[in-house]
């Protein structure tokens, strides 16, 4: 089996704009610019045990941002919340397959991370199980999809909602959600890549400082069943990965027969992400930035854009 990859994936998106997101920094307004991002082994590299300020580069188009301060989310910084949210349109049997993998995935959490679960239906949020450190409770809440064709809509309107009323006022330093769905918007037929409640779902992910990463699942009915429109669904689902700095994971354009190495492979990416402070870029709103490594043998993953306010 091979996991779905993401050219230029994971894993940095602003947060020290956001609500909710705590900043570490004495005085926000002197250096307000915060991401997180995810350092992997390149091939043949090996996982150093620590980096510092000095191993990373920030660009905005050529010109390199000071970085100010550069720490491993890990022990007193390990907090984050999870959201989980799957799409009440998915077949039954495709969450069926993989919702004991999803339970033991969620139990075996560090207590430093709160989860919580939610279903999509028509184009919002439903919470099901605010975010609580209790991971048996937070798994418990799982339940099969109502696999009703059209059911959701649209993933990407449930994602800008979740972005929006965050259910949680408390501070942090991650928030990263979880989708499991075919990514199909039935509200956007034109055949194009281009879709603007995609790119409103970035936005509102960005302002909000969220990771997104998603799972593909075929959806119930037949409308999903063709290669175009989950090749479009798909792509869709990448490009908020990117744009935010998650992940993407799919198998081919159909279920994957386990979704347990996606699920580790994502817990190892929660398991090597840094928060970098740095001077703010120049303008406001959508930036697009650049971070860099020299160190031999590692790549970092980070999202082509961060929020500014």
């Amino acid at each position: 089996m091979q996991i779905g990859a993401v050219s230029g994936m994971i894993a940095a998106v602003l947060m020290a704009a956001s609500p909710g997101i705590s900043s570490s920094l004495p005085n926000a307004t002197d250096v307000p610019t915060q991401m997180v991002i995810t350092v992997l082994p390149a091939k043949g590299g090996g996982q150093p045990a620590s980096l510092d300020a000095r191993d990373v580069k920030v660009l905005q188009g050529k010109k390199a941002v000071p970085v100010i301060r550069l720490q491993r989310l890990t022990l007193g910084m390990a907090d984050m919340q999870l959201f989980v949210l799957l799409d009440d349109s998915t077949r039954s049997s495709s969450l069926g397959n993989h919702l004991s993998e999803l339970k033991a995935f969620i139990e075996s959490l560090p207590p430093t991370t709160q989860v919580a679960i939610g279903y999509m239906r028509n184009g919002t949020f439903g919470l099901v199980q605010p975010f609580t450190a209790d991971h048996e409770i937070a798994a418990s809440a799982l339940r099969l999809p109502v696999a009703m064709p059209g059911e959701n809509g649209s993933p990407y309107f449930a994602l800008s909602d979740l972005a929006k009323h965050w259910p949680s006022k408390e501070s942090t330093d991650r928030r990263a959600v979880l989708m499991l769905t075919d990514g199909v918007d039935r509200y956007d037929e034109s055949g194009t890549i281009e879709d603007p409640y995609v790119d409103a779902a970035v936005q509102d992910s960005l302002k909000d400082g969220m990771l997104v990463y998603s799972i593909y699942l075929r959806g119930a009915g037949l409308y999903g069943r063709s290669g175009e429109v989950t090749n479009f669904a798909q792509s869709r689902l990448i490009e908020v990965s990117q744009e935010t700095g998650g992940h993407a994971y799919f198998e081919a354009f159909t279920d994957p027969v386990t979704i347990a190495p996606f699920l580790s492979d994502f817990q190892n990416r929660l398991e090597n992400q840094y928060q970098v402070i740095f001077e703010a870029p120049n303008g406001k709103g959508d930036q697009s930035v650049k971070v860099r490594t020299e160190v031999p043998g590692l790549k970092i993953e980070a999202p082509t854009h961060i929020f500014v306010r």
